[in-house]
C-alpha cells in the first residue's frame, strides 16, 4: 500500500514477474523483470514485457533513456528511470494488475505471491479494526485473477 505502515514487504524483492495491465488490450500481461539493485546492464538484458492476449511486446533495452545530467564537460548522460514503490511496474511504468483503493489508501502488489505478503502482514492484525475490510479487498483482487 502506499504510504502505509506495511514496511515490513520490501517490494524489491517481487520484481522478478510482474503482473500488469496491456497499455494496448487492458488485459492481463506480464513484466519479466530483474532485481532492481542488478546493473542497468543486467536488467537491459533480462527485462521484458509481453501480452499474451494482443501480442504486444517490448524489450527494456528499447525503450527510450532520458537525460539525466550534463557532465562537466558539457556532454549529457543518459539513463533509464526506475519507478520505485509506487502502482505502477518500475521498469516501463505499466499500471498493477493487482491493485484496488481502500479507505486507507492505494493497495497494491507486483505478483500473487507479493499479494500474499501482504496479506499475511495485514491478517496478523497490524491495521485492528480495519483488517476485514482489507482482507475483503485482497479476496476481491484474486478474484480479479480468475476472471483472466
Amino acid at each position: 500500500m502506499e504510504n502505509s505502515s506495511l514496511h515490513a514487504v520490501q517490494n524489491s524483492g517481487f520484481t522478478d514477474k510482474i503482473d500488469v495491465v496491456c497499455p494496448r488490450c487492458e488485459r492481463k500481461a506480464l513484466v519479466i523483470g530483474a532485481g532492481l539493485h542488478e546493473p542497468v546492464t543486467r536488467q537491459e538484458e533480462k527485462v521484458r514485457f509481453s501480452c499474451a492476449q494482443c501480442r504486444y511486446a517490448i524489450r527494456y533495452a528499447n525503450t527510450p533513456k532520458l537525460k539525466v545530467y550534463v557532465n562537466s564537460r558539457g556532454k549529457p548522460k543518459y539513463s533509464r528511470t526506475l519507478h520505485l514503490n509506487t502502482s505502477i511496474d518500475p521498469f516501463f511504468g505499466f499500471t498493477l494488475w493487482y491493485r484496488i483503493q481502500t479507505n486507507e489508501g492505494l493497495l497494491w502488489a507486483y505478483n500473487l505471491e507479493h499479494l500474499a505478503v501482504i496479506e499475511a502482514c495485514i491478517a496478523d492484525d497490524l491495521h485492528g479494526r480495519n483488517r476485514a475490510y482489507l482482507l475483503r479487498l485482497i479476496d476481491r483482487l484474486r478474484k480479479r485473477e480468475d476472471m483472466v
